[in-house]
């Protein structure tokens, strides 16, 4: 039917509130987005471990009280829905904390590195007797100092 309001293809304004750009230049749902951060997460929280313990990881991470974007009342069982790409919906207030999460863990991740390269060079600096001044003493400090190497100091 010709001018018919009743059309099979959705509107372009629910496509735009349930997809986002991917990296490659393509839609993603917004399912699809929750199924890949989940992942990632569980792989950067859990390395190694199978997919119970990746999403309890998650889990507990997004409902951790240290956490800004908590999610109250998220279940383990909705972790899982996204783990697997099997839920129906993603509410934007979950992507979000998903995205947030993953950027607070890769941040976390490139301290450790730093903190870890600094150290490396740092011995083999002292190894070769290479001489520093103070300052660059204790910028070298600094950056090694920051953060130790199980995550728990402070990197401000």
């Amino acid at each position: 039917m010709i001018g018919s309001g009743n059309s099979e293809q959705p509107s372009e304004i629910s496509e735009f509130h349930s997809e986002i750009r991917r990296h490659g230049g393509g839609l993603m749902s917004s399912v699809a987005t929750a199924q890949s951060l989940t992942r990632d997460l569980g792989g950067i929280l859990a390395p190694g471990e199978k997919w119970k313990r990746q999403i309890s990881a998650v889990h507990r991470a997004l409902t951790s009280d240290q956490f800004e974007h908590a999610l109250t009342g998220l279940t383990w069982s909705r972790v899982k829905t996204w783990f697997y790409g099997e839920a129906r919906r993603v509410n934007y207030e979950e992507v979000v904390a998903l995205r947030e999460l993953r950027a607070i863990e890769e941040a976390r991740r490139a301290r450790l590195k730093l903190a870890a390269t600094a150290n490396i060079l740092a011995a083999h600096l002292a190894a070769e007797g290479a001489p520093l001044d103070s300052h660059q003493m204790r910028a070298l400090g600094r950056l090694a100092g920051a953060v130790d190497l199980s995550g728990s100091g402070d990197a401000r």
